[in-house]
């Protein structure tokens, strides 16, 4: 930090140093500060005489991150002006006063365009993430939809209201009462609860006998059945429960 801070100020406060008292009504540094530093210019070689540092006048444009030093020549035009007549130099530096305004509007306009840029920038993007959600959530009903291909509509319906199908409740005989080995994803293993996968039982009908005999694997999907049986009893269909399932648990 130090460092950086001594870089930064060293040329403006040896010009400061240099500079001659009697050009200012006010004295630029305090003269022990002036003192040390003419004395270190001297041990570097500098002549106390000569000032090294030419000072060039500037000005700011923008504002935050797009602050910027634009360098202005008037003071070469006001040199080679303090040369003629008292006329002249008026004359030049109006013209040079009336430079840097026009510049300084340039700038303004040019800093206003890039902020303008940068809302138009920021509203596009702004859409574009928008649009990739909605996106995102097409595709994820796509690809929910061509994994059950085989559920037919009235199985649909029976699933988002169990409550309305006539046999929902009534026990399904003559079936193999036994789970899948590996359901592909959840929404398999949902269609095993309610309608049985490959031709087996539903695991809702399982009998007490039924769920020892497959007591491991029952006991363990368990927990998601329930938590989606619970979900579309509070009034979501099967599908969007299963989504919230996948978006806590992954």
């Amino acid at each position: 930090m130090g460092d950086s801070i001594a870089t930064t100020l060293a040329l403006p406060l040896l010009w400061a140093a240099l500079e001659p008292p009697d050009n200012y009504q006010y004295p630029l540094l305090p003269s022990k500060l002036k003192q040390k530093i003419l004395c270190a210019n001297t041990n570097a070689g500098g002549s106390p005489d000569l000032n090294p540092v030419e000072r060039k006048e500037f000005f700011a444009t923008g504002d935050g991150s797009q602050l910027s030093l634009v360098v202005s020549d008037s003071s070469k035009s006001a040199v080679e002006g303090s040369n003629t007549s008292t006329a002249n130099t008026e004359s030049v530096c109006a013209r040079n006063s009336g430079a840097r305004r026009e510049f300084a509007a340039l700038h303004s306009q040019i800093a206003a365009g890039r902020r303008l840029m940068a809302e138009v920038m920021n509203e596009v993007q702004r859409a574009r993430r928008d649009s990739q959600r909605d996106m995102q959530k097409t595709q994820a009903i796509l690809r929910r939809l061509a994994m059950k291909p085989g559920l037919n509509r009235e199985a649909i319906t029976s699933d988002d209201h169990p409550e309305s199908s006539p046999n929902a409740s009534a026990p399904q005989r003559g079936l193999v009462a036994r789970l899948s080995k590996r359901p592909k994803d959840l929404f398999e293993l949902w269609h095993e609860y309610q309608f049985g996968c490959g031709g087996l039982k539903p695991a809702k009908d399982f009998t007490a006998v039924e769920r020892g005999l497959n007591k491991f694997a029952y006991s363990r999907r368990k927990v998601f059945w329930d938590v989606v049986a619970n979900l579309v009893r509070s009034g979501f269909t099967s599908d969007t429960a299963i989504d919230k399932v996948y978006a806590v648990y992954g």
